[in-house]
C-alpha cells in the first residue's frame, strides 16, 4: 500500500483516528493566495473548510505584483481596503530600457480600466485573506501539517489522513500546494514545461530615490536583465537575469563583476547599483509549466499545482485569484453527483487562458535580448492584466 493511492481499506493511522474524523465540505492543501482565497469564499457560503499547509506559517516568498485582474477580485470580495492598510504601494508606470536607452514607458492609466497596479509583499496579500478567514468559525487553517494518506472509492477521494493522525472526510479535495502529496498524483496529468536559457537571482535592499520614483526594467543585447522596484517605502527588490552559462562565474565564483556588468546598461538606477552585493542575492527559480487535466472525480488542482507562467507577465497570482473565485462558485453550487461535470464545464476551460498567459510570458522571455523582437512580442493591452 502506497501513501499516494490507498484504495479500499483504511490504514492503521486512519482506523485509530476513526472517532476523531472531521466531516467537511472541502479540504484544501496549501495556504497560498489561491488556497486561502478559496477557503474564504467557501466559508462565507457556509461551507465547512479545512486548509492544510506544510509550512509553519505564511510563506514570505511569492509574487509581489498585483495587476488589475487580481485587484478587481480583492475589491469584489471586500479585501482591497484591508490590504491597502498594509503599506501597499500603488504604482502607475513601468519604464522599459534596452541597452541603456528607454524602450517605452508602460502606463497602466492608458492600457487598463483600473489605471494602476499594486506592489505588496506576498505575505501581506496572503495575510489579508487569512485574517478574513480567521473570522469564520467554519474555516480552519492548520500550519505545519501534511496529508500522508488517503482512501479512494472509484474515482473519488473519500478520506484523508494528516501526519498527526487526524482523519478528514470531504465532498471535495483541492490541491493548491504545488508540492508532492498523496493528492497531487491522484489526477494523472501531463506536465508541459517551458525551458529558458536564463536564470534569475533576487535581492532585497534598502529602497533608494530612483527605485521609489519609478519601476524600471532593463534589458541588454547579451541576454542580461535587471528589474528594480520598491516593495515597501523602505525596501526594494532587485531581480537580475543572466544567461544560464554565466550563473557560476557571476553568482557562485563571482569572477565576473556583477555591478560593473549591470552598469553597462542600467542607466537610471546608480544609487541602487551602489548597494548591490552578489552575496545578498538568492536564486529565484524560473519554473514555467502547466498540467492537464485539472481534475479527477472530486479532486481539483488550483494555482501552482496546475500552472506557472514566466514572472515577466506579472500575472500568475492575479489569474490564480480569479481561478479561486470560479472554483468557489462551482463547489458551492455542485451536488456530489454533478461536481465533476461542472468542474469540466466551467473550470477546465480556464486552461486556455493559462496557456495564453504562459505563451505570452515565453514570448517575452525568449525575445528580450533583441529590441525589435521584444517590441513585437509585447502586447500592451494584455500586459496590463485587465480582463
Amino acid at each position: 500500500m502506497t501513501a499516494a493511492h490507498t484504495t479500499g481499506g483504511r490504514t492503521t493511522a486512519a482506523r485509530a483516528a476513526e472517532t476523531a474524523a472531521l466531516e467537511l465540505d472541502c479540504v484544501i492543501l496549501g495556504a497560498g493566495v489561491g488556497g486561502a482565497l478559496l477557503a474564504l469564499l467557501l466559508g462565507r457560503k457556509g461551507q465547512r473548510v479545512l486548509v492544510v499547509e506544510s509550512k509553519p506559517g505564511v510563506s514570505p516568498r511569492g509574487a509581489d505584483i498585483l495587476k488589475p485582474r487580481g485587484i478587481r477580485v480583492l475589491a469584489e470580495h471586500g479585501l482591497l481596503d484591508e490590504l491597502m492598510l498594509r503599506q501597499v504601494l500603488q504604482r502607475q508606470v513601468i519604464d522599459f530600457h534596452h541597452d541603456g536607452s528607454l524602450l517605452f514607458s508602460y502606463d497602466f492609466a492608458e492600457h487598463t480600466e483600473f489605471g494602476y497596479f499594486l506592489i505588496a509583499p506576498y505575505a501581506e496579500t496572503v495575510g489579508t485573506i487569512l485574517a478574513a478567514c480567521s473570522e469564520l468559525s467554519n474555516v480552519g487553517i492548520r500550519f505545519g501539517r501534511r496529508m500522508v494518506d488517503m482512501r479512494v472509492a472509484g474515482s473519488r477521494v473519500v478520506e484523508a489522513v494528516l501526519d498527526d493522525g487526524t482523519v478528514v472526510r470531504a465532498r471535495a479535495f483541492v490541491d493548491s500546494s504545488g508540492s508532492s502529496s498523496p493528492l497531487s498524483d491522484f489526477p494523472a496529468a501531463t506536465r508541459v514545461v517551458s525551458r529558458h536559457g536564463h536564470v534569475l537571482w533576487m535581492a532585497t535592499v534598502p529602497a533608494t530615490p530612483s527605485v521609489i520614483a519609478r519601476n524600471r526594467l532593463y534589458f541588454d543585447s547579451s541576454g542580461w536583465l535587471a528589474y528594480f522596484y520598491p516593495v515597501t517605502t523602505e525596501l526594494a527588490r532587485i531581480f537580475v537575469g543572466i544567461p544560464q552559462g554565466l550563473d557560476v562565474p557571476v553568482f557562485r565564483e563571482r569572477s565576473i563583476d556583477l555591478t560593473a556588468q549591470l552598469a553597462t546598461f542600467v542607466t537610471y538606477s546608480d544609487d541602487a547599483l551602489a548597494l548591490l552585493d552578489p552575496g545578498r542575492f538568492a536564486p529565484a527559480p524560473v519554473s514555467v509549466y502547466h498540467r492537464t487535466p485539472y481534475h479527477r472525480g472530486n479532486v481539483i488542482r488550483l494555482g501552482s499545482a496546475v500552472f506557472s507562467p514566466h514572472p515577466m507577465t506579472g500575472q500568475g497570482m492575479s489569474y490564480t485569484m480569479e481561478d479561486a473565485t470560479v472554483l468557489a462558485e462551482i463547489l458551492t453550487e455542485a451536488r456530489d453527483c454533478d461536481l465533476e461535470q461542472l468542474v469540466q464545464q466551467r473550470y477546465q476551460p480556464r486552461q486556455s487562458m493559462h496557456a495564453e498567459l504562459i505563451a505570452y510570458g515565453d514570448a517575452l522571455a525568449n525575445s528580450y535580448s533583441d529590441r525589435t523582437a521584444y517590441l513585437n512580442a509585447h502586447r500592451a493591452q494584455f500586459h496590463g492584466g485587465d480582463r
